[in-house]
Formats: C-alpha cells, structure tokens, sequence
C-alpha cells in the first residue's frame, strides 16, 4: 500500500457524501487492517502512519460514532504490536459482516408489509433484503440534497423488493399506507436519541401523528458518549457541529446575495416523542 493510496482513501472516508456509515466505518476499518499488514513498510513507518491515519479517521465525521468507536478498537491494542491491531481489525470487519443477520433476526416480527425508510442505509438495506419474504413494499425518501435515496431505491428493485421512491416532502401522504418507518443511524446518543440522515426528525414526527411504529436500525458500535444539550442555548455550537454542516451551493446553486443557505446533513431525533 503506497503513501498516496493511503491518503486517498482516508480522503474518500473523510469526503464521502453518496455512503451510509456502515460502508464508511467498514471502509476505515479495511485501510487500518491493511496498514497494520503491510509488509513493504519497515515496523516503525507502519505504527506512525496508524497512528496518524487512525487520529485523521476518528474525527472525520462527527456524527459518525461508529468511525472514532471502530478505530478506537483497533487501535487500543498498539501495545501488543502490528499484528495485535491487524487482527483486532480484522475482527471487527468479521463481527460487522454478521451484525446485520442478528438485526435480521430480532427485527423480524416487526418489519412486513409496507414500509418507509430515508435516504441510503447500508444496515437497512441487508436488513430489508434478508426479510424480503414478508416485505409487501418499500416506499423511499430521496434524501435531498444529494438524493442517496435513489441508490437505496435501485439496490432494493435489484434485490426483487417492489420500491415507490418519493420526494421527502412527502412522506406524510404515503405514511398511512405503511405498517412502520425503518431508518438507520449514524450515531445512537448516550439517551438513546439517534443521530441521521437531515429529514429523519420530521419524518419520526410525521410517523408519530399517524400512529405509524418508527424503528432504528443499528449496530452497537454507533452508540456514543455524546450527548445532545436540548435546552442550553450555550450548547447550540456544539450541537450543531455534530449535523455536519456542507457546502450551501448542493441547496442553492448561486443564491442571490442576502439570501442565506444551510446545509446540514444529519439531524436529532428525539427517540422519546
């Protein structure tokens, strides 16, 4: 592995925008793995570069817990040496591959018949795919500004499921047509609330008034020690650099001046309403 495939691909976690965090964090966990195996590097280049990679990984995406909780695992092990950590790595990328049979496995009394979910995730879409039998339809919210919906909609038609895809905005016209919400997480808070997908809080409010069941799919390694502060006006700025706030231009292409564009891309769900 050469230095400028290493940075390029630690580059495409930290810039990634069209991936859930399931293919993120199993993407950091791979370049780890395969730092800690490389034999073309001498012993001492290999421990600097994890160190330096694995403190650039961490804190690339905030509202990514599994990312700092993956990489801490792996690396918690360096006194034991390269192998150690290439085989702490290794372990956790076999435990994350069967992590969504066991989802699959509790899951499976509560997802049939017609669901919706948002935008793209990885956890759900094995999840989906591993129940199809008992799954009617999938309606699918696009995920503006980037539109990852349209991936998880062609993965889910690819895979036999019957899929509507729909614009976010309405999702409150097609929710009385489902038995139950599935979404996935970026980041489970340390109450249980969830961090994901910007549209993810409206759409759990929007389930909540039509008495529709909303459910989190998630792998342990996204649980965090975060905390979202709900009524602290000094805590705003905190709380808002964990939605990750991107470019204004992916909303409003040349916005006339005065007019000011935000865009953030996860959002707080309070799993309580």
């Amino acid at each position: 592995m050469h230095m400028e495939t290493v940075e390029q691909r630690i580059q495409q976690v930290c810039a990634d925008r069209e991936h859930g965090s399931r293919w993120l964090v199993k993407e950091a966990i791979t370049i780890l793995r395969d730092l800690a195996q490389d034999q073309q590097r001498s012993e001492a280049d290999r421990l600097r570069l994890l160190a330096s990679s694995a403190r650039e990984l961490a804190q690339a995406r905030p509202a990514m817990e599994a990312l700092s909780s993956a990489v801490g695992r792996v690396i918690q092990v360096h006194e034991e040496g390269l192998a150690a950590m290439g085989q702490a790595a290794q372990q956790l990328l076999t435990d994350y591959e069967s992590a969504t049979e066991r989802l699959a496995e509790h899951a499976r009394p509560y997802l049939r018949g017609h669901l919706m979910t948002c935008s793209i995730s990885g956890t759900v879409l094995e999840v989906l795919v591993a129940l199809r039998e008992q799954i009617e339809h999938v309606t699918v919210l696009e995920g503006r500004p980037r539109y990852e919906g349209r991936a998880m909609a062609q993965a889910l038609h690819e895979k036999g499921l019957p899929v509507t895809i729909i614009t976010d905005a309405q999702a409150d016209i097609f929710l009385p047509q489902c038995q139950a919400v599935v979404v996935g997480a970026d980041s489970i808070l340390v109450n249980g609330d969830i961090l994901n997908k910007a549209g993810t809080a409206l759409l759990a409010w929007a389930a909540h008034g039509h008495g529709v069941p909303f459910y989190v799919l998630s792998e342990t390694l996204k649980i965090s020690p975060k905390r979202w502060y709900e009524h602290d006006p000094a805590r705003i700025n905190s709380n808002l650099a964990l939605l990750e706030e991107k470019e204004a231009e992916e909303v409003f292409k040349d916005a006339p001046a005065g007019i000011k564009v935000r865009n953030f891309y996860f959002d707080h769900t309070l799993i309580a309403c």
